[in-house]
């Protein structure tokens, strides 16, 4: 403590500017950690106490990582950090949060574009799980709709979503490993399956089937994805 007293502001401004500097160009969790130490030397002093929120804030929601935003039918959703953009990042639902169909029919077909789980997930559910200030941060992302990987069905118009589910390109890519998409019990992609008349999915096991499940059956589990911005 004396020797904070006895700083001079030449030398707090010189960790200051080293702080802030690694802050600014980190490149890895340590360089926020290191930042965060330095901040704390001088936590009075200019902008050091925000410094401190927005490194904790960046490694909070660092890729690969764990948090919990928003809740559902009174249990908190937590969150797999998956992927980054600038400020922004992707989380996507660790576990089952619903079960619904894809597209509540029995006599038309459907693509993401048009199906009843996209409007529910953007509207009601938006609406229940996140709080007016959670959902300010909820960012909209243009999402490419694919056609079937095996039998090239046509994955329809791209959208723009601020709550979606993921595409089986994406479920490779965000969760290499089958055990990573396992869980409790089998869930929807956004994908379809080998008519317009179903949807891929992913089994209990973390197996990926492109050839589709129905798109009416009410069990489909739903794990939502959402692009945050970051207060930082």
């Amino acid at each position: 403590m004396n020797g904070v007293k006895c700083m001079t502001d030449e030398r707090r401004e010189e960790i200051y500017e080293g702080a802030k500097d690694k802050f600014l160009h980190y490149a890895s969790r340590e360089d926020l950690e290191s930042a965060i130490e330095a901040f704390k030397q001088i936590e009075n002093y200019k902008q050091s106490a925000a410094g401190i929120e927005k490194c904790e804030t960046l490694l909070e929601y660092w890729v690969g990582g764990e948090v919990v935003f928003g809740s559902f039918e009174g249990k908190p959703i937590r969150w797999q950090v998956a992927d980054q953009r600038g400020k922004m990042r992707l989380l996507v639902a660790r576990e089952i949060v619903t079960r619904r169909c894809y597209h509540r029919t029995t006599l038309e077909d459907a693509t993401w574009s048009d199906c009843s789980l996209r409007r529910w997930l953007n509207k009601e559910f938006l609406e229940a799980a996140f709080t007016p200030q959670e959902r300010l941060r909820i960012v909209p992302n243009k999402l490419q709709n694919l056609r079937n990987r095996k039998f090239y069905t046509q994955g329809g118009m791209d959208t723009m979503d601020r709550v979606h589910i993921l595409s089986p390109d994406e479920v490779e890519r965000y969760m290499p490993d089958q055990s990573e998409r396992a869980g409790n019990g089998w869930w929807w992609l956004r994908s379809p399956g080998s008519n317009l008349f179903s949807a891929a999915a992913v089994y209990d096991d973390g197996s990926m089937y492109e050839n589709g499940i129905h798109i009416d059956y009410e069990l489909g589990g739903v794990r939502p994805a959402v692009w945050v911005l970051l207060k930082v």
